[in-house]
């Protein structure tokens, strides 16, 4: 099935976890991808590895907004984008009685500004018929976990956001739907789930009904938001975890 066969999505953090998974899956539905990051040599690794062709990198920081122009010309030059995802994050376990304003910062530039600033330059050069935007939040953001306050506090915000960038964008054709993923098993949850005990990390998947998420329990989800099926939907909060928050 090609539901995206012609359409061009845009995907910020393409190369790893739930971004690389979600770049296959678009690709293998014949989309043509523009993933973004700021490293160039993964970039080539993820992009040289996706089915289809007319694929292209662009290596910025989405929180930087003077480094978004680049997109904004490539969805024009390709007819306007279609679509976009927005994968990237950052993610540290600090208490509260030693968090400090430079690790606040982190997660909100690598959380909120990088959605806000991408979704803004997306809006730019987004198809006149319209287009599917995905964010991520996380189940942290409606759960009190110790060491988690900047991480939650930012994704939280990605939610609130994100209802106002429905009603905003939505005369323009644009929608805006948010995904509360519980654990996935990448790069950045084994970066926190490493400095747990082994009885601890057992507890966290424990948690989750169906066991801890891998990143292709997502990917489907990500391309049904983006494709017609979901047209009617805008500003709203989908939970993908596992059955974590059914407790």
């Amino acid at each position: 099935m090609n539901r995206f066969e012609g359409k061009c999505i845009l995907i910020v953090g393409g190369y790893s976890g739930i971004g690389q998974s979600a770049a296959r899956r678009l690709a293998e539905e014949g989309a043509s991808l523009v993933l973004v990051g700021r490293q160039e040599d993964k970039l080539r690794l993820a992009i040289a590895a996706l089915p289809g062709s007319g694929h292209k990198i662009v290596v910025a920081d989405c929180a930087v907004q003077e480094q978004l122009q680049p997109l904004v010309q490539i969805g024009r030059q390709r007819g306007g984008f279609d679509g976009m995802v927005v994968c990237s994050g950052f993610h540290a376990m600090r208490p509260i009685s030693v968090l400090n304003r430079e690790s606040i910062d982190q997660a909100f530039e690598a959380n909120v500004a990088t959605a806000l600033l991408a979704t803004g330059a997306f809006a730019k050069a987004a198809n006149k018929a319209g287009g599917g935007v995905v964010w991520f939040s996380s189940v942290a953001a409606m759960r009190g976990t110790a060491s988690f306050a900047a991480y939650s506090a930012a994704k939280g915000a990605i939610i609130s956001a994100a209802r106002v960038a429905a009603v905003e964008l939505a005369p323009r054709h644009i929608r805006v739907n948010v995904i509360v993923a519980g654990v996935i098993q990448t790069a950045m949850s084994e970066g926190w789930m490493s400095r747990l005990n082994d009885e601890q990390r057992a507890a966290v998947a424990k948690q989750h009904l169906l066991g801890l998420g891998q990143p292709e329990d997502v990917a489907g989800v990500v391309a049904f938001l983006l494709s017609d099926d979901a047209r009617w939907m805008t500003g709203s909060i989908l939970t993908v975890d596992g059955g974590l928050s059914a407790q």
